[in-house]
């Protein structure tokens, strides 16, 4: 099912704000914190990590929280963090023991900025919603690690829990992924080569993903700059990860770039979850067409009058919540 709530080339651009929503964009003017992109990486990365969980409500408590590091591709030691609910739904069993879905997320942040401590909220109520395990990857970042390290330490990851799964209690054919902005570039990257590499992801889900190599849609002229993700911000973020002589050839690189892909019929279903007056917007709608046009299951909604980064502002926004619960809907109806 494809559902976009307006095409592309919406007459209502630039779109109004909610109330809430221009309220808490006022309220970041008043502090006065600068833009991430007129900072070093590192008081970027320190900016960010200090202001994630400012806006977004108390996190609900969990059954258990487990720490593992799984290897990548040149033995560098990833962490995950794996939650388990306090309502955690079954499967059936395998080899014995009760198995459940679950979900791997991976944090945005333009692979610069964001963990998994900045996304753990996220996780948690994500976690309880869907009453799945949720799994978080401490993928390495730029400026020091560029592409394609964070796709291949996410793949890394995910290849390593389909492979772990009924040591985890996860049932391997009940295995989604899933992340926000960066988050759901590296999402649609795991989960085209996971068919590639022999496995398969029930499922996805996609918040506001970065899908193309160009800012050149409606939407990136009419929230370039104001909407809390400024232009100059994806730049800063694709030139420190794509840093080098041949910038433009990896960030046409369909890992990096699925709007590029000739894989994208591998892809599971997939919900999309878009900020209106996001400069982004656009892409994720591409992607929504060139999903339907193959054929495959996919959901797109855009949420009306919330910028870039609303899911984790919920303490004020009532669409964080509304994303939440219609992406583990999306999930929890693929079980």
């Amino acid at each position: 099912m494809f559902a976009p709530h307006s095409p592309p080339s919406s007459p209502r651009d630039p779109a109004p704000l909610t109330f809430a929503m221009q309220t808490v964009l006022n309220n970041i003017v008043k502090a006065k914190r600068p833009l991430l992109h007129t900072l070093p990486p590192d008081a970027a990365k320190a900016q960010y990590a200090g202001a994630a969980d400012i806006l977004e409500p108390p996190s609900f408590p969990v059954f258990s929280e487990e720490t593992y590091q799984v290897s990548a591709l040149d033995g560098h030691r990833i962490l995950i963090k794996l939650w388990r609910p306090l309502s955690l739904q079954t499967v059936g069993k395998q080899s014995g023991a009760q198995v459940s879905p679950a979900l791997i997320y991976l944090h945005g942040g333009g692979f610069t900025i964001g963990s998994v401590q900045t996304h753990a909220a996220l996780c948690k109520e994500i976690a309880r919603l869907s009453k799945m395990i949720v799994i978080s990857v401490e993928y390495r970042l730029a400026p020091e690690f560029t592409f394609p390290t964070a796709h291949t330490d996410c793949w890394s990851a995910c290849d390593w829990v389909f492979k772990n799964a009924l040591d985890l209690k996860i049932s391997p054919r009940h295995l989604f992924v899933g992340g926000d902005s960066a988050g759901g570039t590296l999402s649609l990257y795991c989960a085209q080569n996971a068919v590639l590499e022999g496995h398969r992801f029930k499922g996805q889900i996609l918040f506001y993903p970065g899908c193309s190599a160009t800012q050149n849609m409606p939407s990136h002229r009419a929230y370039e700059r104001g909407y809390l993700l400024e232009q100059q911000t994806i730049q800063y973020f694709y030139d420190l990860y794509h840093a080098g002589p041949d910038k433009l050839k990896t960030t046409a690189d369909w890992r990096f770039s699925a709007l590029n892909s000739p894989h994208l019929n591998l892809l599971p279903p997939t919900w999309i979850g878009l900020a209106e007056c996001d400069p982004l917007r656009d892409e994720g709608l591409a992607l929504a067409n060139m999903v339907q046009a193959q054929g495959l299951r996919v959901t797109c909604k855009i949420f009306r009058g919330v910028v870039h980064g609303f899911i984790k502002m919920g303490r004020f926004i009532q669409e964080a919540q509304e994303s939440h619960v219609d992406a583990c809907n999306f999930l929890i109806d693929l079980v």
